[in-house]
């Protein structure tokens, strides 16, 4: 009788279990299901924004997108890569990757701190030639952090290059150039004082990195980063095998110009990569990997950046939001643009390859704060010809800087003093955009429809400008 009460005793603990575990499932099964829903949602809603961005309001020839939504990686392809051969962006597409650069050049400077093999603290003096002096403030030296960081003193670009090609002027900037203008340059601060934005300095981390490897810079990106985490379509120089997936790129006109080479400040946005690489590149700053010591180093905050809500890594930029941390960064040559960022606390990622040289990083930084919806999405109108001649004339902003407003049939044009003649495209009768320098301009209409005064919108300023007679 006993043995019959176990027995029943065992069935029914087995029965639970079972109910258990089934509940167990089918809760994972609905999760799932659901992070599946948001995804494809998510996914839908940048679709929509990013072929808006494209064929409408013409911001790109073409863009690659990754995104990470919960775990799940997705793509969304809009536009060509060329457009002579009519050549549609997928996956494999290869896009100049420019600033974004700095963030791989920071993850090997982790790698080698994660060996032991440097301190972030060493200075740099140390692995240079003994004919290259770095400058100095107050006996306070540059050291690794601080070239990562932006916080070297070194100033954004180095005042010795040539720019003999204003469409690659990087070309011909040479090592010994740099050197060059490292041992005359002053420090205007203290290293570490105060942050400064400088592709010199993480040009020169490369070239640094690359010298203790005893490589060249590609060479030694490909060991530490892109290898270990099998991005095989990720270079410096792209091989004759990979030339028929590269895309042209695009100024903010969308005319085809040509590709930049950064020989002397490749760590600085040299590399060229596809999607599909950048996203493995973006899931290893998100989950456990290879190299996941030395990325968690870069995702330290090291200083403030700008504001106390903005604080800087090792390359990445840590923007405080009320939806948590967003890690990012962007970039940007004469013909293309790019943007990585994560949100941790959201599980959300994306990367944005655009062919064009116009920015995306608002489309960026609006999914990773789940703020899509809040985007202004324009649609250019077409002006008449009779309409736009009332807006043309000579328009004073400060003194000594006038911008002439004049057309041709029904296209509108700005040019500043000293500056280059700008196409504008309308959004309605009395406002202009110009999406490649990011400018605005709204004209003050008489009742005739003519214009008596304009205000133009750029960077951040408000700038109205009288007509002149």
């Amino acid at each position: 009788m006993n043995n019959k009460k176990t027995n029943s005793k065992q069935q029914s603990n087995k029965k639970a279990s079972s109910s258990a575990i089934i509940v167990v499932l089918i809760t994972l099964m609905i999760a799932i299901a659901s992070g599946n829903s948001q995804a494809a949602a998510a996914s839908a809603e940048l679709e929509k924004v990013l072929k808006h961005k494209v064929e409408t309001e013409k911001l790109s020839v073409g863009v690659a997108v990754a995104i990470i939504e919960s775990g799940q990686v997705s793509f969304i392809n809009v536009g060509v890569a060329n457009k002579e051969m009519v050549q549609k962006i997928d996956q494999n597409t290869l896009f100049e990757i420019g600033s974004v650069s700095k963030v791989m050049t920071s993850t090997a400077l982790a790698t080698f701190v994660d060996e032991g093999k440097l301190k972030l603290s060493e200075l740099v003096q140390n692995y240079l030639p003994k004919s290259v002096r770095l400058p100095m403030k107050n006996d306070k030296a540059i050291t690794f952090e601080s070239l990562a960081n932006h916080r070297s003193g070194l100033p954004r670009l180095p005042s010795n290059m040539p720019f003999g090609d204003p469409l690659n002027p990087y070309v011909d900037y040479t090592t010994e150039m740099m050197y060059e203008f490292l041992n005359q340059y002053t420090l205007p601060r203290e290293v570490g004082e105060s942050p400064e934005y400088s592709n010199l300095a993480v040009g020169l981390l490369g070239h640094t990195l690359a010298k203790i490897d005893n490589m060249n810079y590609e060479q030694m990106l490909m060991q530490r980063v892109l290898k270990p985490l099998k991005m095989n379509d990720t270079f410096v120089d792209v091989p004759k095998s990979a030339l028929t997936r590269r895309s042209k790129g695009h100024n903010g006109n969308l005319e085809t110009t040509d590709y930049w080479q950064l020989p002397a400040m490749a760590g600085a946005g040299a590399v060229v990569s596809d999607v599909s690489d950048m996203a493995l590149f973006l899931k290893a700053n998100m989950q456990q990997n290879e190299l996941a010591s030395a990325i968690k180093l870069t995702h330290q905050p090291t200083a403030e950046f700008g504001n106390s809500h903005t604080k800087v890594g090792l390359g990445w930029i840590i923007q405080g939001t009320a939806d948590g941390d967003v890690y990012m960064h962007n970039g940007q040559t004469g013909g293309f643009a790019s943007f990585i960022g994560f949100n941790p606390t959201l599980h959300k990622g994306i990367v944005i390859l655009s062919n064009t040289s116009i920015l995306m990083d608002e489309i960026g930084y609006s999914y990773l704060t789940n703020s899509l919806a809040s985007l202004k999405l324009t649609t250019p109108v077409k002006v008449a010809e009779v309409e736009l001649a009332k807006l043309i004339g000579r328009y004073e902003l400060v003194p000594g800087f006038i911008l002439s407003i004049t057309h041709d049939e029904n296209k509108l044009f700005v040019q500043g003093t000293g500056q280059p003649r700008l196409p504008l495209t309308a959004n309605s009768i009395n406002e202009f955009v110009n999406n490649a320098v990011k400018a605005r301009i709204q004209f003050e209409l008489d009742a005739d429809g003519i214009a008596t005064s304009l205000t133009m919108y750029q960077g951040g300023q408000t700038l109205p400008g009288k007509k002149l007679k």
